[in-house]
C-alpha cells in the first residue's frame, strides 16, 4: 500500500501521525508536508505528485486559511529565510527514518515560498515584498473562499482519478467555512472532522515544549482515529 500525505508542520516530523498511520497499514509513505506550508503548496504539489506516481490513499491535513504560497523561479533569492520548501525539506530527515528505496524529500518541489513567513513577520520575506500586496487586499472571507476553491479542486481531481482520499483540518475551521455555499460542494464522506489533532492535544494537554504542536501521544491517538475513519469511509 502506498500512502501520500500533505499538509503543514502538524503532519511532519518523527512520531507524527502519518508515520503511525503508515505503520498501522504496513504501508509505504511519501510525506510532502512542510512546516509553514499553505493552501497553494498543498494543492499543487499533491496533484503534481499524483501525476508522477500511483498511490492507494491520499491524506490531506489542510492548514490555516490565511496561508498562501508562491512558487518562484529562483529560490536562492530566499536563502535567508526558513519559510521555503527548500529549507524545510532538509529538516524532514532523521537517523531512524526509512529512506529506501528513496528519500521522500527528494520528491519535494524546492521552489516554494510560504506566506506563513510574511504573517509571522519574517524579515527576509517581508523585505522581499513578495506577499505584501497579496495580503494587503485580502480579508479573512477571501482567504476562506481561496481555501474552499482549492479543496474543491483537489477533491475533483481525486474523484476523477478514482483515488481514495481523506481530508481533515489541523484545527477546527468548520464554523468558519460552513456558511459559504462552496462548503456544500465538499463530499463530507471523505472529511474526517472528529477529534482534529489540535483539539485532541488541547483537551489532553498533549503538547510539545513549544505549547503549539501536538506531542507524539496526540499524534498516535489521531492516527488511530483517522485509520478507523478510513476503514469505514474509503
Amino acid at each position: 500500500m502506498n500512502i501520500l500525505v500533505n499538509g503543514c508542520s502538524f503532519s511532519r516530523g518523527p512520531g507524527s501521525w502519518p508515520y503511525h498511520l503508515a505503520d498501522m497499514n504496513n504501508a509505504n509513505l511519501v510525506n510532502l508536508a512542510q512546516a509553514g506550508a499553505g493552501i497553494d503548496y498543498i494543492t499543487q504539489t499533491t496533484i503534481n505528485e499524483l501525476c508522477a506516481r500511483t498511490y492507494d490513499l491520499v491524506c490531506i491535513m489542510w492548514t490555516g486559511p490565511e496561508r498562501i504560497d508562491v512558487k518562484v523561479d529562483d529560490i536562492s533569492f530566499f536563502k535567508d529565510t526558513i519559510y521555503t520548501s527548500d529549507y524545510q525539506s532538509k529538516q524532514n530527515d532523521w537517523p531512524e527514518k526509512i529512506v529506501e528505496p528513496f528519500d521522500d524529500q527528494s520528491l519535494v518541489e524546492k521552489n516554494w515560498v510560504f506566506g506563513c513567513g510574511h504573517k509571522n513577520g519574517d524579515k527576509s520575506i517581508v523585505e522581499s515584498g513578495l506577499f505584501t500586496q497579496l495580503y494587503k487586499h485580502k480579508n479573512y472571507q477571501q482567504h476562506i473562499e481561496h481555501l474552499l476553491f482549492n479543496m474543491l479542486s483537489l477533491q475533483s481531481y481525486l474523484k476523477v482519478k478514482r483515488i481514495p482520499y481523506v481530508f481533515s483540518f489541523y484545527k477546527n475551521y468548520v464554523k468558519d467555512i460552513e456558511s459559504f455555499h462552496l462548503y456544500k460542494c465538499l463530499d463530507k464522506t471523505h472529511f474526517c472532522l472528529q477529534n482534529n489533532i489540535f483539539d485532541l492535544a488541547q483537551n489532553n494537554q498533549w503538547f510539545e515544549d513549544d505549547g503549539l504542536h501536538p506531542s507524539e501521544e496526540a499524534h498516535k491517538k489521531y492516527a488511530f482515529t483517522l485509520n478507523e475513519f478510513i476503514k469505514s469511509n474509503t
